[in-house]
């Protein structure tokens, strides 16, 4: 009885609490826009819609079930008595933000049981797999092509004529006085160029991200599920991307491959856990502009070391 008046407080301490909008507020407000609301959040006041579970502004859950499995809850259970999650949502370990599902809607890390297994099942997936490998394929042509990038600008430089400097002029003429005729600077030596050009990276590259929007759109949950369930399957897919990635390093920020577009908000969220509205809908794709790393020397002040098979690589920002 102790343990729970002193979760009855705590409970009552963090629905009075101020809460920080999440990063994704401006984006999934903006659909509110075309929308008539229907009440306001009972934690910040935003307006909200009859169709959402998730406040846009604060993120705090505004139904009256357990959004991390869907189960009914009154307003006195302090835990859904299905899944065992709080009623008043989890913090994240690592980001710090409050969810009410069972991914963290700002970093992504599983917040539950559920949803670790879902992400080791994840794994097992050969789409899953496939996409890592697409992932990492997409990086190496991007380094490909900006190690081109870097020869033609040698090749541009060593192209230029050297221009003396006014010590160097006045030298040769005092030389050429007395018949002595200076040696001449050694030439850049050529840059060893790609054995591809430029239109065959690209066009392998573009390749590539076809392949994985395919592989994505291929990506579907059993028929049948909950809108929480499909919510979980798709976002574990995505963890599941970034562990395989993470374990066969090939230079990539895993976290910034896959965007999700979503079908209520019109705009792209990292996840669909960013997503406020109760309707599940939308698709992974990928999104080529994310951050690579380049291979640099070992030693390198910053770098890591990776392994990549058998073999190492230095890796830096």
């Amino acid at each position: 009885m102790a343990e729970d008046n002193v979760r009855m407080r705590q409970r009552e301490e963090v629905r009075t609490q101020t809460h920080t909008a999440p990063a994704n507020a401006t984006a999934t407000s903006s659909a509110m826009q075309t929308r008539e609301a229907d009440g306001v959040c009972p934690k910040c006041g935003a307006a909200i819609s009859a169709d959402m579970e998730l406040c846009p502004v604060c993120g705090w859950k505004v139904v009256d079930y357990c959004t991390f499995c869907g189960a009914p809850m009154t307003p006195d259970d302090m835990d859904c008595p299905e899944c065992g999650m709080p009623a008043d949502g989890v913090l994240c370990p690592d980001c710090g933000v409050r969810n009410f599902r069972p991914f963290c809607r700002q970093c992504g890390k599983p917040l539950s049981r559920a949803a670790r297994m879902a992400v080791e099942k994840a794994k097992a997936d050969p789409k899953v797999q496939e996409t890592a490998r697409l992932m990492r394929r997409m990086a190496e042509l991007q380094a490909e092509l900006e190690a081109l990038e870097r020869e033609e600008a040698i090749e541009a430089e060593a192209a230029k004529p050297r221009e003396l400097s006014d010590v160097e002029k006045r030298y040769r003429e005092l030389m050429a006085k007395v018949g002595f005729t200076p040696a001449e600077v050694p030439k850049v030596s050529k840059v060893t160029k790609s054995t591809r050009s430029r239109e065959a990276i690209l066009t392998e590259f573009k390749k590539t991200v076809d392949d994985t929007d395919r592989v994505l759109e291929e990506m579907l949950p059993p028929a049948g599920t909950t809108p929480q369930e499909q919510r979980n399957y798709f976002t574990a897919r995505k963890q599941a991307v970034i562990e395989i990635a993470t374990e066969v390093f090939y230079g990539i920020n895993p976290q910034e491959t896959m965007v999700w577009q979503c079908n209520h908000c019109h705009v792209t969220h990292s996840s669909p856990e960013a997503c406020s509205f109760r309707e599940f809908g939308g698709k992974w794709v990928s999104d080529p502009n994310w951050k690579q790393w380049e291979i640099v020397d070992a030693g390198t002040e910053g770098a890591v070391e990776i392994y990549d098979y058998h073999e190492k690589k230095v890796y830096k920002r």
